[in-house]
């Protein structure tokens, strides 16, 4: 028999808790509000939000702010997941995305974003 207890799941990418004001905005519909991130990484990003799972063909892409300030625009996604966190009166939803190719200047918006941006590494072991 295998000996599993040893076995760690390695990401590509160390994701980052975002901080409280971290915010994500999805073009979808004429109030196009944002929504906090819960975390980021250079590969992707996860936010949650509240009510019915938000439905689309095709993701647009996304912009990332701090506050009210626009760091990071028009960032090209592909959804990876989305399901609920918990069922309240308003159902709490999580939805992931990773991003697609990006220009030189967008990777180092969104470095620059990570780095001003999020608290210390989830990732990093506790010693």
């Amino acid at each position: 028999m295998e000996n599993h207890s040893s076995y760690q799941l390695v990401r590509r990418y160390q994701r980052f808790k975002a901080q409280e004001r971290a915010l994500v905005s999805l073009p979808l519909d004429s109030e196009d509000l944002p929504y906090h991130i819960i975390d980021i990484c250079e590969g992707g990003l996860s936010f949650r939000y509240l009510g019915k799972k938000i439905k689309t063909s095709k993701m647009p892409p996304i912009n990332l702010y701090y506050e009210s300030d626009l760091i990071v625009g028009d960032l090209p996604v592909k959804e990876v997941s989305d399901y609920q966190l918990r069922d309240d009166i308003v159902p709490v939803r999580r939805k992931s995305l990773c991003f697609e190719a990006l220009s030189i200047e967008q990777q180092n918006r969104l470095s620059l974003f990570i780095e001003r941006f999020t608290k210390p590494p989830l990732d990093r072991p506790i010693h």
